[in-house]
């Protein structure tokens, strides 16, 4: 009996064996292999692509299907199968189907056909966008990267291939979740963030991509913009389609250049395949190719079932090759009309947590475009090399490799300034190993100040739809005052080899308790109590590699004595989030906004204290498409105090990284660090690329490879009502207006620099005009 039901146990889980449907699709005409051809399993909203020799693959439980092919230019082919537990083999042979036309322009006759078909596509855009509300769907990306100066598959560089889920809600609601990962063994996979990113829209007004906002083909005002010519017709999913090619009429702005599908009955875009004009600047690269196909379902709504983006890359960059980027998408499965769970989108991307760690029959099921022959030897070859036994002097480079990389970016690792001298220590983040939980650890040793320093926390996620965390830390450091230039910067580079550091130090010992949550999707709020000792430091060496006979700054003292103060901080920032496993991270968006209200306060009638002062200030960050004319980012600050504000908690103007600026620091300050217990400043800076060299329109002016960009702030500091402190006599302050104006020329090789020139137009005794460094990208 025992042995009977565990035979029926056995019958009952035993999973299903899926059938296995491979096959080639051909032209009927030319047999030649068809790519990209799409394979629809109707009734089910599955579809996949064959690859670029024509060749699919597609897993099916078994049982009876119905398939749909079809080709651009093709008529469709419908196939009625069963599918049983073996494999399948099903070729297919296409009937080409297209209709030449004679291509006219657009703007020599009123009634052009060409023109007649765009308009009435703009007139039916509005209930086209109206029309659906929301819809999912699930996808699958492969990443190719190739080294063009070698061949077959010595030139794979690395293969990312991802499997996803996709969410869209009216307005403009979209997210992605990569459900299933896989990488060439030379990169990790937790780095690998291929996906879709938004779908986007050509039915839309304008195309925001990175910086620029481009006209769309079908915007209102598409005409001020494009000339169209009707090339042909063709069918998709028997559906007659008008194919327009789009031609900018000023290269200048950045537009589209290339050919757009429209559908005769509801002038839906429905493919396009387009580069971009010289307005739409990408250094170091070119062949750019952006192509997107749809197909309809439901007898209603076009979608895209394919997007395809290729561009090579030239870094200018002795001994490194030039690189083609291949990538391709498959969508599929759609849902329409779906009513998303509250929080959806929360998220813009998340990655699942089992995501890199899936069965090969999961994997292969979501596969939706096959390996190329040349794709699976690239992995082969990669994967043979990577898991190669490595001789004794490979592991040696590595690893100096790895102290190089970890001594210059991670500064819990290694760092040097003039208190500290150098450190060395290690830092660890733990995340999720106890549920919800997250460690945090650093120890390590100040050489120069002899002493061992250590930073020990621990953050617990109450409430996960609210982002909400209670943490405690404890700390032993040595930490910097709070700067408003250059928080988080790393002097270590600046101060071995010129003795240049901006920031001023002191040590802190004792507890951190706080709580951080979301009140709204972009709302957040901060609340802590922070109970610490303050001690003043001082310069502890005067190494460098070449300045020996330059001094560094003194190291200004401090008000010693037990700091017990709240804190509270309001943020608004409209960037997106993504969640990466159990790591939450912001995006970089256009437009944004960061607003920011921050306070503290100490009293010892509130509880036994040393410092008695109030401490506001409210922060704002904002950056935008302006016109048309390019990128500008506005950075703006004004803070204030009450009682007696201690020196490490001055307002600090600092001078910042004086020979390759950031984008906020004032550049003609030279080593001179302004403060107060009250201060305000605003910088601004514009970068219009090469827009006014290009719309100048004259002959040497418009083929200027530069970019230009113009920045430029204004700053004040002062104290108020402020009992002298310690070295307050050695302190600089602002109390007029201290402003400053410059230029910077871009895309300067052979690393994209850019070249900046400021002059200041106040009447203090730092540098009247000053060059430095930034960075184009």
């Amino acid at each position: 009996m025992r042995l009977l039901l565990l035979i029926m146990v056995i019958t009952i889980v035993q999973p299903i064996q899926a059938g296995v449907l491979t096959g080639t699709i051909y032209d009927q005409d030319s047999g030649e292999p068809l790519p990209s051809a799409t394979i629809r399993v109707m009734g089910t909203g599955r579809s996949m692509l064959a690859n670029d020799q024509g060749r699919y693959r597609l897993r099916l439980e078994p049982g009876a299907y119905q398939l749909k092919f079809s080709h651009v230019a093709h008529y469709s082919e419908l196939r009625e199968l069963q599918i049983t537990a073996s494999d399948t083999v099903l070729d297919i042979r296409m009937r080409p189907a297209m209709i030449e036309i004679p291509g006219t322009k657009v703007y020599s006759r009123a009634h052009d056909p060409a023109q007649r078909i765009i308009i009435e596509a703009m007139k039916r855009k509005k209930e086209i966008l109206s029309r659906l509300q929301s819809y999912d769907f699930d996808a699958y990306t492969k990443l190719l990267v190739r080294d063009t100066s070698k061949s077959d598959s010595e030139s794979v560089v690395l293969i990312t291939e991802t499997q996803m889920k996709g969410f869209w809600e009216q307005p403009d609601q979209y997210k992605e979740i990569i459900t299933a990962r896989k990488v060439t063994s030379n990169i990790e996979a937790e780095g690998t963030l291929v996906t879709i990113g938004e779908i986007l829209n050509f039915n839309a007004n304008r195309i925001d991509i990175n910086r620029y906002s481009v006209v769309s083909p079908t915007a209102t005002d598409a005409l001020d913009y494009y000339t169209y010519y009707l090339i042909d017709t063709v069918f998709i999913d028997e559906q007659l389609i008008f194919r327009l090619e789009l031609e900018p009429k000023n290269n200048a702005n950045p537009l589209f250049v290339g050919t757009i599908d429209i559908a005769d009955s509801s002038y839906e875009v429905v493919g396009v395949d387009c580069s971009f004009s010289e307005g739409f600047e990408t250094p170091f690269m070119s062949g750019i190719n952006y192509r997107q196909r749809c197909a309809q379902f439901d007898n209603e709504y076009w979608m895209p079932v394919e997007i395809r983006f290729t561009v090579v890359v030239d870094l200018p960059i002795p001994g490194l090759p030039i690189y083609s980027i291949d990538y391709v998408a498959a969508l599929h499965n759609y849902s329409f009309e779906v009513a998303h769970e509250q929080g959806t989108f929360d998220y813009v991307l998340e990655v699942a947590l089992e995501a890199d760690d899936i069965d090969s029959a999961t994997w292969y099921s979501g596969q939706m475009v096959p390996l190329t022959a040349l794709e699976q030897r690239g992995y082969e070859r990669i994967d043979s090399l990577e898991n190669a036994p490595r001789s004794f002097g490979k592991k040696i480079r590595s690893g100096l490799l790895w102290v190089l990389l970890h001594s210059v970016f991670d500064e819990n690792f290694f760092h040097f300034n003039r208190v500290e001298g150098a450190y060395l220590g290690h830092g660890i983040g733990l995340r999720y190993v106890v549920p919800r939980t997250t460690i945090l650890a650093k120890l390590g040793y100040a050489f120069d100040r002899e002493r061992w320093q250590h930073r020990y926390g621990l953050t617990y996620r109450l409430w996960q739809r609210q982002q909400l965390d209670l943490g405690i830390v404890y700390t032993d450091d040595i930490v910097n005052q709070s700067t408003l230039i250059s928080p988080g910067y790393n002097p270590t580079i600046m101060a071995l080899f010129d003795k240049t550091d901006p920031l001023d130090y002191y040590r802190s010992r004792g507890v951190h308790l706080g709580a951080r949550g979301k009140m709204t999707k972009h709302l957040s709020l901060s609340v802590s109590y922070n109970d610490h000792r303050h001690y003043t430091e001082v310069n502890n060496t005067e190494y460098s590699f070449f300045r020996s006979s330059k001094q560094h700054r003194p190291n200004p003292a401090i008000v010693e004595g037990t700091l017990r103060s709240g804190r509270l901080q309001l943020a608004y920032d409209s960037r997106p989030m993504m969640k990466l496993k159990n790591n939450e991270i912001t995006l970089d968006a256009i437009p944004m906004i960061r607003l920011e209200a921050n306070l503290e306060f100490a009293s010892p009638d509130f509880i036994d204290n040393d410092f008695d002062f109030v401490r506001y200030s409210l922060k704002l960050r904002r950056q935008q498409r302006t016109f048309g004319m390019g990128l500008t980012t506005l950075h703006a600050m004004i803070g204030g105090s009450d009682r007696t504000l201690p020196p490490q908690r001055y307002y600090t103007i600092d001078f910042g990284d004086e020979f390759f600026s950031s984008s906020i620091n004032f550049k003609t300050l030279g080593e001179t660090n302004f403060k107060g217990s009250r201060a305000a400043y605003v910088y601004a800076i514009h970068d219009f690329g090469r827009w006014l060299f290009r719309r100048s329109g004259l002959p040497l002016v418009r083929d200027i490879p530069f970019s230009l960009s113009l920045h430029g702030g204004v700053f004040w500091t002062d104290f108020d009502g402020h009992a002298p402190q310690p070295d307050d006599d050695l302190l600089r302050i602002a109390p007029k207006m201290y402003n400053e104006i410059g230029f910077g020329l871009g895309r300067v090789p052979p690393l994209n620099f850019k070249l900046l020139f400021t002059w200041q137009l106040s009447d203090y005794d730092t540098n009247r005009f000053t060059f430095s460094l930034g960075s184009s990208f």
